[in-house]
């Protein structure tokens, strides 16, 4: 609380003083945002999904104040969006068939107004589009039971080309945002990356049919979290599972090696990547937060 009552006009000055303050920050931050993109040289990597994650959260916990947090998070989603676009080309292929589930507005939501959005009306449409390098990343939808010809199943590959499961789309997790239920996976030609708090798939190629509790039981045995098992076979085709991990896992994770060691005879698997734990209702629910560093 003010100890003496400031007049309106100050008040309005002072404001002006911190939208410049702002303004000078982006400002050095584009500047900065170039420094290290020259730095990288070869290895550049524009989407860092992981590292987007951690951000967000540490600015979440430390907010205070009645600015909503949800704002917040736009805020900075737009400002990550412009300045990985300033690093390289950032488009998107999105699943947006006719009649059936349009992840556009997650999309928007999450990469940024200005980054380019194309619908495609088929999976396959979007996994050829990151495979072929005309986008940057696709979005598609969560997986579900039911699903006849799962796109998951494209991703079971040991191919350099094969894209990875990197974010679930969006990172807000916060009604009435998604009232209508839609939400989706972002898949890239880039490493998931380890933001502390991660769920992780896995595709498992069996032999010969295994119950989803046999397979869990197996997993379990190996040291992973099960979380969700979802399953796709065609007659001509060896089973396959997708399994949802709590935690972050690799390829070269040393639990696999114990999978591929103890479980059923001729099992095969990939890690496909996986996701940061989205932000909660509860996490982006009004009040002070933790206060500033």
């Amino acid at each position: 609380m003010r100890a003496v009552k400031t007049s309106l006009d100050d008040l309005r000055r002072e404001i002006d003083d911190i939208d410049t303050s702002l303004h000078d920050l982006l400002m050095r931050r584009t500047e900065l945002v170039h420094e290290i993109s020259a730095a990288k040289g070869d290895r550049k990597i524009y989407v860092r999904p992981g590292r987007e994650a951690r951000i967000l959260r540490r600015l979440v916990a430390r907010h205070r104040g009645a600015f909503p947090k949800p704002v917040l998070v736009r805020i900075w989603r737009e400002i990550i969006s412009v300045f990985a676009a300033l690093q390289g080309r950032l488009a998107i292929a999105v699943y947006a068939p006719e009649g059936g589930p349009d992840l556009r507005t997650r999309a928007r939501d999450h990469f940024g107004s200005l980054t380019p959005i194309t619908g495609h009306g088929s999976a396959m449409g979007v996994v050829r589009a990151v495979t072929e390098k005309r986008a940057t990343l696709g979005v598609l939808p969560v997986p579900e039971s039911d699903d006849e010809d799962p796109w998951w199943r494209l991703l079971a590959s040991d191919s350099k080309g094969t894209p990875r499961i990197i974010a679930r789309v969006p990172f807000v997790s916060m009604e009435p945002a998604l009232a209508d239920g839609v939400e989706g996976l972002a898949i890239a030609l880039a490493p998931h990356e380890d933001s502390g708090d991660d769920r992780s798939y896995l595709v498992v190629e069996l032999p010969e049919p295994l119950s989803r509790d046999a397979l869990s039981e197996q997993l379990t045995a190996a040291g992973f979290d099960v979380r969700d098992i979802k399953h796709w076979e065609l007659p001509s085709d060896q089973p396959l599972h997708l399994v949802e991990i709590e935690g972050f896992v690799t390829q070269d994770d040393g639990r696999l090696a114990t999978l591929g060691e103890t479980a059923t005879n001729g099992l095969k698997y990939w890690a496909i990547g996986g996701y940061a734990v989205p932000l909660t209702a509860r996490e982006l629910a009004a009040g002070d937060g933790a206060g500033a560093d």
